[in-house]
């Protein structure tokens, strides 16, 4: 029996953010997207690029450019899979043959990444779209949770709330994007089938990614980037926050482990609105969710809150 798509969902959620958390500390520290992780400035530095990149991709959706915009994905997508992929065989590599040079791992991770690029390229299925969108999604969650510090942290969730609160509700221009990508079967989206038989050839033939005037819904969908920013929080708060011994976990992970469940409870009220068909934001759900999350479970592991639950004490 298939899972409901919304424990798939669900599912995703959790394991990117676990996924993150047991990945960050093998990254090594100049693998960084930051040189000071506390910097307040860091998050603005996100946002600049987060908006140059949505325009970009706006202008190229709305002048027909597409085939240019998925080379820039295709590349981009690549990349990122050599930066996850490298220091994981290297870890290997290194139990194996202490004094290896690092090449066995790199060809490796070409290796890799280039099967999963032409299976990408060649298919596009949902099944292959997730399956990177979930490696990406980790690596992307691990090395921007290990590049920023509590503080910078905060502030981004909070911004990035609030701009998908006004592109999703007020420009809209969220969800023209949404509708213009999915269709070119990037990763973007985490595609989860309502029933056997689902193509992503027939995508726009069964109503793209919205529901419209009560037809059924053929897959449900989730933005790569709903699991990445909340999670960014949690694998932040899994290297920078004390880690002394606590039961069963120590404090930091408890925290951490706070995070997820907080940012899993504000997927639950989303999911409230997303049955009724419609495109919703799903970061100030899921963001508020996981730093309520984060606040409450830091309140009872480390006995109050003060300076240091954003980083400063």
């Amino acid at each position: 029996m298939r899972p409901h798509p919304v424990l798939t969902m669900a599912l995703f959620f959790i394991g990117v953010q676990v996924g993150a958390v047991l990945l960050a500390p093998i990254f090594l520290p100049q693998m960084g997207a930051f040189p000071d992780p506390n910097d307040p400035v860091n998050p603005l530095i996100y946002i600049a690029l987060v908006l140059l990149m949505t325009g970009l991709m706006l202008v190229l959706i709305r002048y027909g450019r597409k085939r240019i915009l998925q080379a820039i994905f295709y590349i981009a997508v690549f990349v990122t899979l050599l930066y996850v992929f490298t220091p994981l065989l290297w870890e290997i590599e290194l139990a194996l043959a202490p004094d290896s040079d690092g090449w066995a791992s790199l060809i490796g991770a070409i290796a890799i990444a280039a099967v999963l690029m032409l299976a990408l390229v060649k298919s596009g299925e949902w099944y292959v779209i997730n399956v990177i969108g979930l490696i990406l999604a980790v690596g992307i969650t691990a090395i921007l949770g290990m590049s920023l510090g509590i503080l910078p942290v905060m502030i981004l969730l909070i911004i990035m709330a609030v701009y998908d609160a006004i592109a999703v509700y007020k420009t809209k221009h969220m969800v023209a994007l949404a509708e213009g990508v999915t269709p070119m079967r990037l990763p973007v989206m985490f595609v989860v089938p309502t029933r056997r038989g689902f193509s992503m050839e027939n995508l726009e033939e069964e109503g793209g990614i919205t529901r419209k005037g009560g037809q059924e819904r053929s897959a449900f969908f989730m933005g790569v980037g709903d699991t990445v920013i909340p999670g960014i929080l949690t694998v932040s708060a899994s290297i920078y926050l004390p880690a002394f011994d606590s039961f069963i976990l120590t404090a930091n992970l408890w925290v951490a482990l706070g995070t997820i469940i907080g940012g899993l409870l504000g997927y639950l009220v989303l999911l409230r609105f997303v049955m009724r068909g419609k495109p919703q934001a799903g970061l100030p759900f899921l963001n508020s969710g996981a730093i309520l999350g984060y606040l409450f479970t830091y309140l009872l592991v480390y006995q109050g809150i003060g300076l240091g639950a954003i980083g400063l004490g």
